[in-house]
């Protein structure tokens, strides 16, 4: 059992570190971060100030270094849009997360276990070709375009969701 666990921390911290890697190029793939930080109005001295205080004058492979180095003491940089330190803002979301994981997980154990096992015991039926073929079916769709179809549904047409946020203020 600890082999097992001391296996998938390690294959954990993989997918991390190269999730981290992805991220971390994506950024520069998109095109130059200080193009989309500072304003294009800003001057060449504003602009070489702006590359030193954010480390881009460094390497890449340097600032990657720098990034991993920091993330690992819980410092994860600063959102660009809000201004604010990122772990703030995750620590800030968790509670939504939370509440949206512990939804999805009551539902899909008061909705999908029934109807799994109503399809599993009754393979032949035509309700259970119609559960199997739904459930084939949201697997295949991406998730992304799932999730707008859904609040389309309960939040425009049905309005029994708030279309952004928690609702709350």
């Amino acid at each position: 059992m600890t082999v097992f666990l001391l296996r998938r921390l390690l294959q954990a911290a993989a997918v991390v570190l190269v999730m981290s890697l992805l991220v971390f190029l994506g950024v520069f793939a998109i095109g130059d971060p200080i193009e989309i930080l500072i304003s294009p109005e800003a001057d060449q001295f504003e602009r070489e100030r702006a590359i030193k205080a954010l480390g881009l004058d460094l390497p890449l492979w340097q600032q990657y270094l720098v990034f991993l180095g920091n993330a690992l003491q819980g410092d994860l940089g600063r959102s660009f849009v809000f201004n604010e330190p990122a772990l703030k803002l995750i620590l800030e979301r968790m509670p939504a997360t939370l509440e949206l994981a512990i939804g999805a997980t009551v539902l899909a154990l008061l909705i999908g276990l029934p109807l799994g096992l109503y399809a599993g015991l009754k393979p032949n039926g035509a309700l259970s070709k119609g559960i199997m073929a739904t459930s084939i079916l949201g697997f295949s769709l991406p998730t992304f375009w799932v999730g707008l179809m859904l609040i389309m549904v309960f939040a425009v047409q049905l309005g029994w969701l708030p279309s952004t946020g928690r609702g709350r203020r």
